[in-house]
C-alpha cells in the first residue's frame, strides 16, 4: 500500500483545502497537487498505524451489523448529485459541492475522498469502488453502467428514487413498531422500579412482625434481593452472553443460523420474507432499467440482499441462468419467495417489460408489509396493554395480600 501524506493547500480561488493523498514518496505527493492546481502550504506523511487509527471504530461497527449511513442519506446524495449533473456541472464539481452539505455530514470524508481520486485522473465508478464498503454495491455498479452510457444523470435519478422507496418502507415499519417498543419500554421500568424499590419497603414491615407471606410474594421478594445484591455480576453476565452472540453472528455458521431463525419466526418471519421480495424485486427492477444484463444483475442482487440463505439461493439463479433456464422457472425453487413473483417474471419475460413488472411486484409488496405491520401494531398495542396490566396488577396484588393478613390480625 503507498504511503499517505495529509496535505493542507490553497486552490485558484485561494481557498484553503486539507485532505489525504496516497503516493510513492513526497515528490509524487507535491506532483498530485501540482495536476490539481493547488499549492501546498504544509505536506506530512501519516504513519501507518497512525493511518489506520481513524478506521477503526468503522470498520468496527459495520463488523456488528451497522452503517455508517442510512436510505435517506444515500436518498439525498444522489437527488442532490443528479440534480447538479443535469444543470450542466461536471462530476467534480458536483463532488465538491456535495461534502460541504450539511445534510449528509455523515459522508462528507467518504465524498471527499472520492473527489480527491477523481482528481488525480479515476473514474468515478474507480473511485467509488475503492471504497465499496462505504457505498452501496447497487450504487456503484450503476454508476459504472452511467459513466460508460453517458447517462450518468438519469442513473442518479433512478438511483435516488431507490432509495426513498426503501427509506419510506424502513419509516413505515420503524413507525408501526414505535409505540408497542414504547409500551414494552414502559412496563420494564415500572416493574424495575416496584421489584427495586417498593417491594423491600413492605419486606421489611412484614418481617417486623414476624408474619408468614404467600408464596408468590416470597418469590418476588426473593428476586428483587437478587436484583439489588447481585446486579454487577448480572449486568456482567449479560454483557458476556450478548458479545458472544454479537461474535457468533459474524461467523459462517452463526449468520446463517441467525438468518434462518428471521426466516421462520412466527408471525413476524412472514413479514421479513415479504420485505426480502419486495428488496429483491426493486435491486433487480432498478439494474436492469439501468441497462445492466440479467446475469450481471442479479449477481450484483445477490451480494445486496442482507440474507445469506436468500443469497445463496439468488446465485444459484443466477448460475441457473447462465445455462440458459428462465428466471421465472428457476425462481419458483426458492421457496422464500412467493409465487407471485416467478409468475409476474414469467409475464416480464413474455412481454419483454421484465423491469416493469419487478417495479410492480416491489410497490405491491411494500404495501404489502406497511399493512401487515399496521394490523399487527393495531392488534399488539391492546395485548400489550392487558399483558402489562396483569403484571402489574399481580405486583400490587402480592403486596396487598400479606398487608389484608396483617389488617385481619389487628
Amino acid at each position: 500500500m503507498s504511503p499517505q501524506f495529509r496535505f493542507i493547500a490553497r486552490n485558484w480561488q485561494g481557498e484553503k483545502v486539507s485532505s489525504v493523498l496516497s503516493a510513492a514518496n513526497r515528490n509524487d505527493a507535491l506532483g498530485l497537487l501540482n495536476i490539481s492546481n493547488l499549492v501546498p502550504i504544509n505536506l506530512k506523511e501519516i504513519s501507518e498505524s497512525r493511518s489506520q487509527l481513524p478506521d477503526i471504530m468503522p470498520k468496527l461497527l459495520q463488523r456488528l451489523g451497522f452503517k455508517s449511513y442510512s436510505s435517506r442519506d444515500m436518498m439525498i446524495f444522489c437527488r442532490q448529485f443528479a440534480t447538479m449533473l443535469q444543470a450542466g456541472l461536471s462530476i467534480l464539481h458536483c463532488l465538491k459541492v456535495l461534502y460541504r452539505q450539511k445534510e449528509i455530514s455523515v459522508l462528507n470524508k467518504r465524498i471527499k475522498a472520492v473527489a480527491l481520486e477523481i482528481e488525480q485522473g479515476s473514474s468515478l465508478a474507480d473511485a467509488l469502488r475503492s471504497r465499496q464498503d462505504n457505498f452501496p454495491v447497487i450504487m456503484v455498479n450503476m454508476v459504472e453502467v452511467g459513466e460508460t452510457g453517458g447517462t450518468l444523470d438519469s442513473v442518479m435519478e433512478r438511483m435516488a428514487d431507490h432509495f426513498e422507496k426503501q427509506h419510506d418502507l424502513q419509516e413505515k415499519i420503524r413507525s408501526a413498531t414505535l409505540y408497542p417498543i414504547f409500551i414494552i419500554g414502559i412496563a420494564i421500568v415500572v416493574v424495575a422500579v416496584m421489584v427495586v424499590f417498593v417491594l423491600p419497603q413492605f419486606a421489611q414491615i412484614f418481617n417486623s412482625i414476624g408474619m408468614e407471606m404467600p408464596f408468590y410474594t416470597r418469590v418476588l421478594l426473593s428476586f428483587s434481593k437478587l436484583l439489588r445484591e447481585q446486579w454487577l455480576i448480572l449486568l456482567l453476565f449479560s454483557s458476556m452472553v450478548a458479545a458472544a452472540l454479537t461474535w457468533y453472528k459474524q461467523t459462517v455458521k452463526g449468520r446463517q443460523i441467525f438468518d434462518l431463525i428471521r426466516l421462520h419466526f412466527p408471525l413476524f418471519g412472514r413479514i421479513y420474507r415479504q420485505a426480502l421480495t419486495a428488496r429483491f424485486s426493486r435491486i433487480l427492477g432498478t439494474l436492469l432499467a439501468g441497462g445492466v444484463t440479467l446475469c450481471a444483475s442479479l449477481e450484483l442482487a445477490d451480494k445486496a440482499i442482507d440474507n445469506v440463505i436468500i443469497s445463496k439461493l439468488i446465485h444459484q439463479v443466477g448460475t441457473s441462468v447462465n445455462r440458459g433456464e428462465t428466471i421465472a422457472d428457476t425462481l419458483q425453487t426458492i421457496k422464500y419467495f412467493p409465487p407471485l413473483l416467478s409468475e409476474m417474471a414469467r409475464i416480464g419475460e413474455e412481454t419483454g417489460t421484465l423491469e416493469k413488472t419487478l417495479h410492480g411486484t416491489a410497490i405491491f409488496y411494500e404495501r404489502e408489509v406497511t399493512y401487515f405491520v399496521e394490523r399487527l401494531s393495531t392488534i399488539l398495542e391492546p395485548v400489550l396493554l392487558l399483558l402489562v396490566g396483569l403484571f402489574i396488577g399481580f405486583l400490587v396484588f402480592s403486596i396487598l395480600s400479606p398487608m389484608y393478613q396483617v389488617f385481619q390480625m389487628i
